[in-house]
């Protein structure tokens, strides 16, 4: 028996010496050398490899290739390594190991076939110096993929490795193909040079920080989390990636892989399968973890038609069309796209599984969030029933950190204090006002990783020593595509829900029954109303504009909706509360739809109809420019309304305009009828400069909060009452008129993603504290036609 153990412990002694006094060369061939990722991300991950890896027994040659000539592509290559720098080790090794990096890189220009064999002879390393050493060979494709299979095809003839005590790795970038099919053909077509071992999909995703520490963090925590990751206890997942910025410069791709390709077939469907997958005994065996990984995959349900909603940011066709792109392709094309998924499992049988993801959001943030179910009813002591121990229990992995100070792990204090693996630490919360969720940064335990590293430096340095976790492989990439591919097929002649970019409200989604839909099913146009030439200018129209309900359509049609709208309102009020006030502007907008309500609605409840004015000039009733005027002479003179129940602003009391007093007794009419000061209708219009009633920028008014009715003079001298923001913010429904071409500029200004201001733009001031608003904007004011 001791024999035995002295010669194991022997033999053990003797293998580390070998494998310490081990060599490796390593030929990084980066291909697209020149191109955006590699100039981003690749060579400053390069240099990180360099720089943590080389010693005197493991050495390097790095190769830029590209297809610009020999001379003008040094030059180009040069000045993207001037970009390459020392990030936190700074000092003198980190310099001498830059400049010794720089050196290392040769650029070569590869086209021709005999390009690529001149290069496997002459600049490759083929034979090893002594027994001892091992060669590595990295191929990295940062190429279009549609090259893969000729560019995989020559490598193998010129320069794989074949040496005993040698590796060749093939690494490309995503995508993977466009759907099952041409993801299982390109798969094959490179499965002819490479073999599954040599092939390195890289999905980013997988290398961040957080995201790495999932696995650990599941393991460490094993005994707290296994019981509850189920359906028992999860109400449901929600895993999301959002980002602010726009498809611009990027449509041609956009159009043809779209969201769900782009993120969700890949990169949240792989945070799905980290989160609900069973753990392996052994998170070091890559085979082992892949195996776990592509299990659940096949239990994930193919995701249905009615279980996916789609989006487009409203400016997209005009970016399509600037970049020359084919529009008729670019209006079906989602840049926003939610799904309800299903893992047909014991464990997570009916647990709803959300994925999300869009452009031009409100912003940059990417989770995964695990919210179980609270059944507790507070029946005795609910005076002092503890809020923080019986407010939302959730884990969440914040990926990007969105509104948090950093990226990490958040537990709730309520369900767990977790254990933490070696690369996380806590974090010390100390900011109150700091929220997640709704809730406070402070009921959570908060760990973060201990250093959080660019995705890409992960992605090579698992990629140099042989680490598979991080990347996708042939099963795994037909598993996601069993999940993703039939209802991408099914959506892409669907047109997406027009949004506004930043902040569109218009976006918030629900589920019931395994449906998933928008919680605001209205369009702001009718597709029916459209004619085929017309099809392209419903994906340039959101559903709400600055974070209220939008309607766009014909001026006639316009009209027609707002009449239908007003009148609705109208009976609904009169038959429950005897009586409907509504406020009416000045205006020829205003003109239409007197007109448009005489004609179409005969049966208007005028009886207990109250007409209130939200502004008037200062000038006599017979004046041509009275808005009382208008209304009397455009409405009231052709319908039976009790003359008690009309309310002109008292402008012109015993001949005199505008006397001292006069708003006062006003506000004494509107309370008198209306004790709660709630209008339930009002009409207001948007003037050039983007005043609304009588509130002009940068005047006093628009900070007024005391009165309800006051005076106001116009730049011309000209005086003027109108109702203030205190009253027109407490209706129950307001509608803001925008017609006719000259007021597109003020659409567009207003529409612009930069923060404005109600000193500058009136308009923004109104915000009814409880009721509706909706903007009505014909096309000539939307479009500019």
């Amino acid at each position: 028996m001791k024999l035995t153990t002295t010669f194991f412990l022997l033999m053990s002694i003797v293998n580390v010496c070998y494998c310490s006094s081990l060599e490796l060369h390593t030929d990084v061939v980066l291909f697209g050398a020149l191109g955006d990722l590699s100039k981003k991300y690749l060579w400053q991950s390069f240099f990180q490899l360099y720089l943590n890896e080389q010693n005197e027994n493991k050495t390097f040659s790095f190769y830029g290739i590209s297809r610009d000539f020999q001379e003008e592509g040094s030059k180009k290559l040069s000045k993207i390594l001037d970009n390459v720098s020392c990030k936190e080790k700074i000092g003198s090794l980190c310099d001498v190991k830059l400049s010794e990096f720089r050196q290392l890189v040769k650029y070569v220009q590869l086209k021709t076939d005999d390009q690529f064999e001149t290069f496997g002879k002459l600049n490759l390393t083929n034979e090893q110096k002594n027994p001892n050493q091992k060669l590595g060979r990295i191929f990295y494709l940062a190429l279009p993929p549609n090259v893969y299979s000729s560019v995989a095809g020559k490598l193998s003839s010129c320069c794989k490795l074949s040496l005993n005590q040698s590796w060749s790795r093939l690494v490309l970038e995503k995508p993977f193909g466009s759907d099952l099919q041409s993801a299982l053909s390109m798969a094959k077509e490179i499965g002819k040079y490479f073999n599954e071992e040599e092939i390195y999909r890289v999905d980013h995703y997988l290398a961040k920080s957080v995201v790495k520490q999932v696995l650990p963090f599941r393991n460490r925590n094993f005994e707290k989390m296994e019981p509850i990751l189920n359906n028992e206890h999860i109400e449901r997942i929600e895993i999301a990636m959002k980002e602010p910025i726009d498809i611009k410069g990027r449509i041609e791709y956009y159009d043809k892989y779209g969201v769900i390709r782009d993120v969700m077939q890949n990169h949240l469907t792989e945070l799905l399968a980290l989160v609900t997958m069973e753990m392996p005994k052994n998170l070091q065996n890559d085979s082992e973890a892949n195996k776990k990984k592509n299990k659940l995959l096949i239990q994930v349900k193919e995701v249905k038609e009615e279980q996916v909603v789609i989006g487009q940011y409203s400016k997209y066709l005009q970016h399509a069309k600037q970049e020359n792109s084919n529009v008729s392709v670019s209006v079906y094309t989602p840049t926003f796209a939610a799904a309800l998924l299903n893992i047909d499992s014991a464990r997570w049988h009916g647990v709803p599984i959300i994925l999300m993801s869009g452009k031009a959001l409100d912003e940059r943030s990417s989770y995964i969030r695990i919210i179980f179910k609270d059944s507790i009813m507070c029946v005795c002591g609910c005076k002092s029933f503890n809020v923080s121990q019986h407010s939302a229990k959730q884990i969440i992995f914040q990926i990007n950190p969105g509104s948090l100070p950093t990226v990490g792990i958040l537990v709730s204090k309520n369900l767990f204090s977790p254990q933490l693996p070696e690369g996380l630490e806590d974090m010390v919360v100390t900011a109150q006002e700091s929220f997640v969720f709704g809730q406070s940064l402070n009921e959570f335990y908060f760990s973060v990783p201990k250093k959080d590293e660019n995705a890409y430096v992960t992605v090579v340095k698992d990629l140099y020593l042989g680490d598979k976790k991080s990347f996708v492989t042939t099963e795994g990439l037909e598993n996601l595509w069993n999940i993703w591919s039939p209802v991408v097929e099914k959506t892409k002649h669907k047109y997406p829900k027009p949004y506004f970019e930043n902040n569109d409200i218009s976006l918030n989604f629900q589920f019931s029954d395994n449906v998933l839909k928008y919680a605001d099913t209205k369009y702001s146009l009718a597709e029916e109303e459209l004619f085929e030439k017309d099809k392209l200018s419903v994906s340039a129209i959101p559903s709400h504009f600055l974070g209220h309900k939008l309607q766009v359509k014909p001026e006639i049609q316009l009209y027609i909706s707002l009449a239908e709208n007003v009148n609705k309102v109208a009976k609904d009020f009169a038959a429950r509360e005897d009586a409907f006030h509504i406020a009416l502007s000045g205006g020829t907008s205003s003109v239409q739809l007197y007109r448009t309500i005489l004609k179409r609605f005969p049966k208007f409840p005028w009886k207990w109809t109250h007409i209130w004015q939200v502004d008037e000039r200062c000038v006599s009733y017979n004046d041509q420019e009275s808005n009382f005027k208008t209304i009397d002479e455009e409405l009231l003179q052709h319908v039976q309304i009790p003359y008690t129940n009309i309310h002109p602003m008292p402008v012109n009391k015993v001949g005199i305009l505008c006397s001292k007093g006069s708003e006062e007794t006003y506000i004494a009419e509107l309370i008198h009828h209306i004790p709660e000061l709630e209008l339930d209708y009002v009409i207001l219009g948007v003037g050039q400069d983007g005043h609304t009633a009588s509130l002009f920028p940068k005047s006093a008014l628009l900070e007024e909060e005391k009165h309800l009715v006051n005076m106001t003079t116009t730049e011309s001298g000209q005086k003027r009452m109108t109702l203030l923001y205190s009253i027109i913010n407490k209706a129950k429904n307001i509608a803001v008129i925008v017609s006719g071409h000259r007021k597109h500029d003020i659409v567009d200004s207003l529409g612009r993603s930069e923060r404005k201001l109600k000193s500058s733009y009136p308009i923004l001031g109104v915000n009814p504290q409880f009721g509706n608003m909706t903007f009505y904007v014909d096309n000539a004011a939307w479009f500019g036609q």
